[in-house]
């Protein structure tokens, strides 16, 4: 079993991660502040507000695949560096039109569509060049952090923002959002090692083989293909779980307001932990059986928010269940990243990785929909051990060791 080394000490992963941390917490402002505005700013309706989250949708999966070819072929770093810089001038915009009393619906359509296409090439560029930044043995360690870190923003991402709108408004909140994309960009430039070629796409490849080439690659891999159709069901039920969740804890429990934050916000930070340990559960049992395990762990916790949801300390089992869920999806997600990028060839790094985003983007809306209709149908207790058993039953999709030989593995570059 290959052993795996902590990425503590990396000057340049520091401001990698840094970058991810700052445009993390941006957009986590931006989630908040853009609903908050369109509501009390520019007085819209519900389907409007509404309308502003599906363009981010749209955007998301009608440009995934063609961003992810065009990242591919181009050096990380600058595209990075750009995406941070028109994030910042697109929000930057609401606050001027704003306080010119000018801003309009399709103003915040258009800045949400441009800051969700800018999320997909960020993320996707970052992932492909944290392989050229640190060795194969640190890989494990990096994307464990970057993961936690991710986690974390969740947990306390709304949270600042909520404080920062109440102290500056929901417009001023946005120029912070804004100055977080450009703190985002000077620690992208800040990194130093130099930065490999990008590779070149095979002349005799047709445009539509070459925005597949990723889908293709990990369809023809036995274990990313069963880890990406689990990751799809399993994050698809989490989804399924929203409407019934907001149902059964604020009007079958009549949790306050508070609980329903508190529960929302503090068990991501089991996800935080999850993916801290990522490193330790990979060196003792492999990635691939990490992934099993993981998956295999994280379902069965969800049952105990409908089985004990409404005693007397209702709140405190619900919280249990879900930070129990977070921490082994956290520890899930690492795994899995490192597990793509080891085992897939530089030249498709970018493209496999934007497929997870394209395909959970996809999805969830299905998802969704279903999850509201069975709790309207059967009621929320019910969905949510339906939903229970499906999460627990998606481990069994994830692959328990690669079954590919070694003379089958796909090519693997040393980095330094």
């Amino acid at each position: 079993m290959e052993a795996h080394r902590s990425i503590k000490g990396h000057n340049d992963f520091r401001y990698l991660w840094l970058a991810r941390v700052s445009s993390q917490l941006g957009s986590a402002v931006g989630m908040v502040a853009l609903p908050i505005i369109a509501v009390t700013v520019v007085e819209a309706s519900t389907f409007e507000v509404a309308l502003i989250s599906v363009c981010a949708a749209v955007a998301t999966a009608t440009l995934a695949f063609p961003l992810g070819h065009f990242v591919e072929f181009r050096r990380k770093r600058p595209v990075m560096i750009t995406t941070d810089v028109i994030r910042f001038g697109s929000l930057l915009s609401v606050p001027v039109v704003g306080y010119l009393g000018l801003l309009s619906v399709a103003q915040l359509c258009v800045v949400s569509a441009l800051n969700a296409a800018c999320q997909i090439a960020f993320s996707s560029a970052s992932q492909s060049h944290l392989k050229s930044l640190v060795s194969r043995d640190r890989l494990v360690d990096a994307n464990g952090r970057l993961e936690a870190t991710n986690w974390l923003s969740l947990s306390v991402g709304p949270s600042i923002a909520g404080a920062l709108i109440a102290v500056v408004k929901a417009l001023g909140g946005v120029v912070v959002n804004a100055a977080a994309f450009v703190f985002s960009a000077i620690a992208v430039w800040r990194i130093r090692t130099s930065e490999p070629d990008p590779p070149v796409p095979e002349a005799t490849d047709s445009r539509r083989t070459e925005l597949l080439a990723g889908f293709h690659y990990a369809w023809r891999y036995p274990a990313m293909r069963r880890m990406l159709i689990s990751w799809v069901v399993f994050a698809g039920c989490v989804s399924m779980t929203t409407p019934a969740t907001t149902i059964f804890y604020l009007r079958d429990l009549e949790f306050s307001a508070v609980e329903y934050g508190l529960l929302m916000g503090i068990p991501s930070l089991g996800g935080f932990l999850g993916a801290r340990a990522t490193l330790r559960a990979v060196n003792r049992l492999g990635q691939v059986r990490t992934v099993w395990w993981s998956s295999l762990l994280r379902g069965p916790w969800y049952f105990m928010i409908p089985l004990f949801g409404a005693t007397m300390s209702g709140p405190l089992w619900c919280g249990i269940g879900f930070f129990a869920v977070l921490l082994f999806s956290g520890l899930n997600n690492s795994a899995m990243a490192g597990f793509r990028q080891l085992n897939t060839p530089d030249h498709l790094l970018t493209r496999v990785a934007t497929l997870w985003s394209f395909a959970t983007t996809i999805s969830q809306p299905l998802f969704i929909l279903v999850g509201g209709l069975l709790a309207t149908w059967l009621g929320a207790r019910e969905t949510l051990f339906i939903t229970a058993s499906l999460l627990t039953l998606s481990a069994f999709l994830v692959p328990r060791n690669d079954s590919r030989s070694p003379e089958s593995q796909p090519e693997r570059h040393a980095v330094g």
